[in-house]
C-alpha cells in the first residue's frame, strides 16, 4: 500500500513537471484520500504476531 501511494506522489509531480495540473490535482486528491484509509484501517490496527 505504501508503495502504491508513493507510486501516485511520485505521478502526481510527474504530472505537475508536464504542466498537466488538473490530472495532477485529481491523482494528489485520491491518493490523499487512500492516504486517510490506509492511516485509519490498517496503520493504527493492532499487530497481531502467530507463534
Amino acid at each position: 500500500m505504501i508503495a502504491l501511494l508513493f507510486a501516485l506522489l511520485s505521478a502526481t509531480m510527474g504530472l505537475n513537471y508536464y504542466r498537466k495540473t488538473k490530472a495532477a490535482n485529481v491523482v494528489f486528491f485520491i491518493t490523499m484520500a487512500l492516504s486517510v484509509y490506509w492511516l485509519k484501517f490498517h496503520a493504527t490496527s493492532q499487530l497481531t504476531i502467530q507463534l
